[in-house]
Formats: C-alpha cells, sequence, structure tokens
C-alpha cells in the first residue's frame, strides 16, 4: 500500500512540472510579418532573431515577361549567425547568406538574378498543376522570406527589379558594369538560321573577370564556385571570345559576368601576403579588413557576331592550300624543263660529271696516265683532318693493284721549305678511269705545290717505299733549300683549304651523312606516339571540364572544327608539312640522279645528303608537333614544338659547318645527346630556375663553348684526353715561343671575340 501511494505521488508531480513547463511563457517565439511590395524602390527592413519578414512582389502582365534582379544589402550580422533570405517562385527556391566571403572580401551585399519562367521546358510541366483561373497572377508573382538567427538587430536594404536589357542582340554591342557580389546575367536565343555564333568581350580595364556561358535553365549559377561546376567559362582582362554551337545550347545560354576579388586569376601569379603579424603584435596596427576596401567593378562590352561557315571554312584552307601546291607545280615545271633540249641549258645541273670507265681505257698512254696524281687525289687519301671516326663500317676500302705514291711539297714561304706540310699519298691504280681535262683549280694547286709520285709495283712493301721516297724527297729539299720548319699540331697545314678538309670516300661521308636521318626518324617516332596522346587527352579534358583557361588560345583568332578547339592554328602547320616534305623529295631526286650520273669528285664538296634529308624531317617534324601544341598550348606542352626547332637549328649549324669543312663530321648520336642536355636544362629553366640552375647553365656554356672553339681551331683534330694535353705540354716545353704564335690568326680572333662574349655574359648574371 505504501509503495503504490507513493508510485502515484511521483505520478501528479510529473505531470504538474509538466503542465507548469507548459504554462511558462517561451522567449523563442518568431513573429512573422508579410508584406507586399513594389518593384523598383529600395525597402528597409529591421530584422533580428525574434521576427521574419515574407515579402511579396507581383508584377502586372506587362512586366511579367522580363526577369527579375533582387539586391540587398546588410550592415550587421557574421558568418555564423548570417541574414537568411530565400526567394521562391513557382519554378523554384533559392536561398543566399549575409555577409558572405568572395576570396579574401567578405561581402555585407549581394545581387541576383532570378530564372525566368520560361527556362524550364514545357515539356517537363504537369498540366494539373496549372491553376483554372486565368486571371490568377500568381504564376508569376515571387516572395522573399527574410530571417536571421543573430538577436541583435541588423538594418536590411533590398530592391526588385526588371532586367529590361535581358536578350544580347545580334551583331549589336551591350555593354555592362558589374562588381564583386553582383554578378550580370544576360541570355540570347539563336536565330531560326544560325548554327553557331560567337561571344566576344572587351574591357577598358584589366580588373580579372569571369565570362561564363550556361544553358539556359534553371538555376543559374551566379558565383565562383557554382561556375567552376557547370559553365564554359573563361577568365577575361582586356578581351576574349566563345564560340558557342546550337547543338549544345539549343534553347539558348546565359552569359554571366562574375568579377574576381584579385587578379591572381588572370595573372597566373598568387596574391601578395599580408605581414599582419608583424603590423598587429610589434607595431601594434590592427589589420585593416577586406570589406573595408570598395568592391571590385568592369565595364564589360558584348558583341554576338557571326561565326565562319562552312563555305568560309573551306575557302580559307583551300586557298592555305592552293599556295603550298604552288610550289609543288613549279618544282615539276622545272623537273621537266631539264628534260627538255630548249630549256636545259637554263634550269639544267651544272655539275661536271665523272667520265665513263669505257673512256680511260683506250691505249696503254691513257692507262698510263690514269697513274697521274691528279686522279682521285682527294679521296685516295687517307691522310685526312678527321680521325674522329673509327667505325669499322666506315672505313676505306682497301685498294689493290699498282699503288701510286704522291709527296706533295708545299712552296717555302720566305724562301724555306715547309717539311711539316709534305704528304704521302698512296693512291690505288688499275680500276680509276681516264683523268679528266686539267682545271683552273688543279692550275692553282699544281702552282702552290710541287708533287712528287712514285709508281710501287704489287706485292711490294708500300709503306718501305714510301719512307725511302719521302727520305730522297727530304734530302734534295735539305740540300738545295733552307731549314725546315718545325712540325704543326695534329700535322696541320699551315694554310687551310676546303680540298684539304675533303678527303674522304663518298662512302664514308654517306654512312655518316645517313646516321643523323636515322637517329632523327628514331627519336621522333618515340616523341612523337607521347605526344599526341597526351595532348588528345588535354582536348578530351577541355571539352568535359567546360573551363578554357587550360588551353592559352588567342580566343579572338580560334576557331574550332568538330572536337578540335582551335582548327586554323593547327591548320596552319601544313605548310611547314608541305616544304618539308619537297626539300625531302629535292634530295632524294638528286641523290638518284648523282647514282645514276656521278659527279667528278675534283670538283665541288662532297654532298652530306642524308644530312639534308635530316634537315627536311626536322621541318616536317616541327609542324607535327606545332600543330599539337596548338591543339591545346599551355605550359604542360609549349615545349614540345620547340625542342624540334632546337633539333632543327643545331641541324642547320651543322651543315653549315660541313660546306668548308666535309670531312670533320659530328657524330649523329652525340649531337643528339647534347641536344636532349639542352632540352633538359630548357625545361630545367622553365619549371624551376633560380641561382642553381643558372650557375650550372653558366659553367657548362662556357667551358662547352671553350671545348668547341679548340676543335674548331684545331680543325677537329683536338679532344679532351690525357693523350692530346701531354702532346701540347710537350711542344709548348721545347718551344716555348710557339705558344705567341697563333696557326691561325682569324679563327684566333674569332674565337677569342666570341669566348669574350660568353665571359661578359656570365660577369653580367654574377654581378647583377
Amino acid at each position: 500500500m505504501a509503495r503504490e501511494t507513493l508510485s502515484r505521488c511521483v505520478q501528479c508531480a510529473c505531470v504538474l512540472l509538466a503542465v507548469l513547463g507548459a504554462a511558462r511563457p517561451d522567449h523563442s517565439d518568431v513573429t512573422i510579418e508579410s508584406l507586399q511590395l513594389t518593384f523598383e524602390e529600395t525597402h528597409e527592413l529591421v530584422v533580428n532573431a525574434s521576427v521574419e519578414f515574407i515579402l511579396k512582389f507581383v508584377p502586372t502582365p506587362a512586366q511579367g515577361v522580363w526577369p527579375i534582379r533582387v539586391w540587398i544589402q546588410t550592415d550587421g550580422g557574421d558568418t555564423s549567425r548570417p541574414l537568411l533570405v530565400t526567394a521562391r517562385r513557382r519554378i523554384g527556391a533559392w536561398t543566399w547568406q549575409l555577409p558572405y566571403r568572395s576570396g579574401s572580401s567578405l561581402l555585407y551585399q549581394l545581387e541576383r538574378t532570378l530564372c525566368p519562367d520560361d527556362s524550364v521546358d514545357v515539356e517537363e510541366l504537369d498540366e494539373n498543376c496549372e491553376s483554372d483561373d486565368p486571371t490568377q497572377s500568381s504564376t508569376r508573382e515571387f516572395s522573399l522570406h527574410v530571417g536571421s538567427s543573430c538577436t541583435a538587430p541588423s538594418r536590411v536594404q533590398l530592391r526588385a527589379s526588371f532586367v529590361r536589357d535581358w536578350r544580347l542582340p545580334f551583331r549589336s554591342s551591350t555593354t555592362l558594369v558589374t562588381q564583386q557580389g553582383a554578378p550580370r546575367v544576360h541570355m540570347y536565343q539563336f536565330l531560326p538560321e544560325q548554327s553557331s555564333v560567337r561571344v566576344v568581350v572587351e574591357a577598358d580595364d584589366d580588373v580579372c573577370a569571369t565570362i561564363a556561358v550556361q544553358n539556359y535553365t534553371c538555376p543559374i549559377a551566379e558565383t565562383l564556385d557554382d561556375i567552376e561546376i557547370s559553365s564554359l567559362r573563361m577568365t577575361v582582362l582586356r578581351s576574349g571570345a566563345m564560340q558557342l554551337s546550337r547543338s549544345r545550347y539549343p534553347r539558348g545560354f546565359y552569359v554571366v559576368a562574375v568579377v574576381h576579388d584579385s587578379d591572381s586569376a588572370c595573372r597566373e601569379e598568387d596574391p601578395a601576403e599580408v605581414d599582419w603579424l608583424w603590423e598587429a603584435a610589434v607595431l601594434q596596427q590592427q589589420q585593416e579588413h577586406a570589406d573595408a576596401a570598395p568592391p571590385r567593378r568592369k565595364t564589360l562590352t558584348l558583341h554576338v557576331q557571326a561565326s565562319l561557315s562552312r563555305e568560309q571554312y573551306a575557302l580559307g584552307a583551300s586557298v592555305s592550300l592552293a599556295v603550298f601546291v604552288l610550289f609543288y607545280l613549279l618544282f615539276g615545271g622545272l623537273v621537266l624543263a631539264q628534260r627538255l633540249p630548249r630549256w636545259k641549258q637554263l634550269v639544267g645541273p651544272r655539275a661536271v660529271l665523272a667520265r665513263k670507265p669505257e673512256e680511260g681505257t683506250r691505249s696503254e698512254m691513257d692507262s698510263t696516265a690514269s697513274l697521274s696524281p691528279r686522279r682521285r687525289r682527294r679521296r685516295d687519301s687517307t691522310a685526312t683532318f678527321d680521325s674522329s671516326d673509327n667505325s669499322d663500317t666506315d672505313e676505306e676500302e682497301t685498294a689493290t693493284g699498282t699503288t701510286v705514291v704522291t709527296a706533295t711539297t708545299p712552296p717555302p714561304a720566305g724562301g724555306g721549305a715547309t717539311v711539316a706540310g709534305d704528304r704521302v699519298a698512296v693512291a690505288s691504280v688499275g680500276t680509276d678511269p681516264a683523268p679528266p681535262a686539267p682545271s683552273v683549280d688543279d692550275v692553282t694547286m699544281r702552282a702552290d705545290t710541287r708533287t712528287d709520285f712514285i709508281v710501287v709495283p704489287p706485292g711490294q712493301d708500300t709503306r718501305r717505299s714510301v719512307e725511302q721516297s719521302t727520305q730522297t724527297i727530304q734530302g734534295l729539299e735539305a740540300t738545295g733549300e733552307q731549314a725546315a720548319e718545325a712540325p704543326r699540331p695534329f700535322g696541320l697545314p699551315a694554310r687551310l683549304r676546303v680540298a684539304g678538309l675533303a678527303r674522304r670516300r663518298a662512302r664514308v661521308l654517306a654512312a655518316r651523312s645517313d646516321r643523323y636521318l636515322y637517329t632523327l626518324y628514331t627519336v621522333g617516332l618515340f616523341y612523337a606516339l607521347p605526344v599526341l596522346q597526351f595532348v588528345t587527352a588535354f582536348q578530351i579534358f577541355l571539352n568535359v571540364s567546360g573551363s578554357l583557361d587550360v588551353c592559352y588560345y588567342n580566343f579572338l583568332c580560334a576557331h574550332p572544327v568538330a572536337g578540335l578547339s582551335d582548327f586554323n592554328h593547327v591548320f596552319s602547320n601544313i605548310g611547314y608539312l608541305l616544304l618539308g616534305a619537297l626539300f625531302m623529295l629535292q634530295v632524294r631526286r638528286r641523290r638518284m640522279r648523282r647514282k645514276r650520273k656521278p659527279r667528278d669528285e675534283e670538283y665541288g664538296i662532297p654532298a652530306h645528303y642524308g644530312l639534308l634529308s635530316s634537315l627536311g624531317a626536322a621541318m616536317m617534324m616541327v609542324a607535327l608537333l606545332s600543330a599539337t601544341y596548338h591543339v591545346c598550348p599551355n605550359a604542360l606542352n609549349f615545349q614540345f614544338d620547340t625542342a624540334f626547332m632546337y633539333v632543327l637549328a643545331v641541324l642547320c649549324m651543322v651543315k653549315i659547318y660541313q660546306a668548308r669543312h666535309p670531312d670533320i663530321n659530328a657524330r649523329a648520336h652525340a649531337t643528339f645527346g647534347v641536344l636532349a642536355v639542352l632540352i633538359l636544362l630548357v625545361v630545367w629553366g622553365v619549371l624551376g630556375g633560380g641561382p642553381l640552375f643558372w650557375s650550372v647553365f653558366t659553367v657548362l656554356h662556357v667551358f662547352t663553348f671553350l671545348l668547341l672553339s679548340l676543335r674548331i681551331y684545331y680543325v677537329g683534330q683536338f679532344r679532351l684526353e690525357k693523350q692530346s694535353l701531354a702532346e701540347a705540354a710537350r711542344e709548348l716545353a721545347s718551344v716555348p715561343a710557339r705558344g705567341l704564335r697563333p696557326l691561325y690568326s682569324a679563327r684566333l680572333v674569332m674565337l677569342l671575340i666570341a669566348n669574350a662574349v660568353n665571359w661578359g655574359f656570365a660577369l653580367y648574371g654574377y654581378l647583377t
């Protein structure tokens, strides 16, 4: 009994407490006020945590054709207890808060454009939801719900207005002013006959803004975060352009202009950091709030223009192709003219051709005359100044048969004989054709040199005969002339001549020259395939993400076709491709002609057909890689075509050098190895740079050019090895005065000037 009485008392007490709690007044009640306001006027409210407003705006039928823009400003609240504004219409609802952050700025005002009623596809509407009363205006009215969780009262100003310049006109300009927190939205609808248009943006200031294009639907993305999700967009300082197709925006599109809080997005630089800790702690100054600065403003002008039609694309591409096809026609005309007797004298080749073999074996006298030292003087000699390549595949063929030993002695300088210039050449005889008629060059060379030659029968020791003959010749010279001058370094002559630097056989030079072409093919293949894959991925990413800032286009000049965003710049490289192919075709044609009709080797310098073909192939690679660069130019792929521009430039320098030094060949793999190091340094400088890079680059550049200068001065005979350095040291120790007399004064002066310029740049970089 006592327990039951106690439990009942507890229950009664709980009920009493519940009743008292319910009867206690609730201080969290919110008063809701409903007001009907007018358009185009600024209204002011006082909002706190205990009051909310429902504001209704009812447009007239004439006003209902325009979209509505809402402007709201407050002077209180913070981001943790903001002012909440909800806009409700028939087609949806949108909520915003004040204040809010835009980048580093805290904004207390905003301006938004509400979706028009026709932005929702009619096919998605349910007929049962429509009102039966045609006079009911609820289809056009909208309401604003304003409330705050901050107990302190804040003053709110708002205004609802109509966007009367909503539609962008075709072939006319529209000027608009936008600022932070107040983006501008305009709409364009395609004309019936239009398939695509170009939207051109112009500005007179350097404030960074984003121009976004969205499909004509709801909601409208008006903040930078929302724009990055669902819009085709680009940043703009002074100008920009987009080409928009009807297939992508069938119902039209919005053009949204949003101002950034800084210019870092447009200039690709990080904003300067404020040293607030020093000012606050040491200088005892309070940091100036970011929201104290006025909002950034930008004035823009929009133009909607007609894009290029298919006929214009075809006309431009055809004219460009016709210009380069004209070169092919001219080339074909010259080839045809060379076959016509009437024009052959004007455009035919002027090279002196070699005699036919049967012409050299008519008589015993002609056979004896074939032993003349003029015959294959340049090719039969192994005393070339280029001994840098000892590959088995490039060795000279061993001659058989009767051997002619030729000892050539230059004329004495200042009355003395120069024994150092004596040369002994061993030439094969028995299969050589008859010699050509003596030329002016031969007469000149005979005037400058005295040649003694000995015929060595087959089976006799050639070296021994050469030594004996040379000793005899030198003995005769010693008896009739002054003492000979001491030998020069590396056996170099006193005066360099092109003929002295063109002694190797054509087969050896062709093998070395062809290595450039084969190496270029290998490098180009393994270089181009990843490049094509990379730029294809970039183009797909651009199309999917919608960010045009991924690529550095000149948008005013970029005209897309199909999946390419910049077709005209890609197509512009067709000229390099066609001209490079034409160059290779001409080199191939000349090479085949020289096989059918060999040139007299006593005239001209040896041809480097492989190196010439590599120049044409390098130009074609530049065209291909430049086209891939223009698919989506950016900081990650600009090195694609630049790398082969370096290759083309280096090959040109090698060819120019070999035009005067045919036998002094830079090895193909060594040349491309140097290019690889050069490109590596360029990429390092672009991506990183800094003092370490400049130090390494300066040291490598200065000392590499110094070694190259020594190679050039000694005609390819100097090597940075122990033997060469020891030989030079011995010569200087034996005759110290020899180091003060340059071997080739003109070369020395030019190389000293070039090295002085390099050292000057190095010192300038160190001091600055």
